[in-house]
């Protein structure tokens, strides 16, 4: 039974071990990916596009919407 426990607790060091060095690995990555596109960031520039913002006359979609949920249900 004690065989089992140990092996049981190395298991579960070694599991653990593995995800903590994976998380380590990821917040280095996304640390080198955050100062590289710091780095470089006139390359990559947003295009300039407008936002389109609907302001009222939503009455259509909350009924095409309406329409979906009672065809769903039934």
């Amino acid at each position: 039974m004690e065989n089992l426990v140990s092996q049981g607790g190395t298991l579960m060091v070694i599991g653990m071990a593995t995800v903590f060095a994976f998380l380590v690995l990821l917040i280095g990555a996304m640390k080198a990916s955050s100062a590289y596109f710091k780095k470089f960031a006139d390359r990559y520039v947003e295009p300039e596009t407008p936002v389109k913002v609907s302001r009222g006359g939503g009455d259509v979609e909350v009924a095409v919407a309406l329409a979906a949920i009672r065809a769903k249900r039934g």
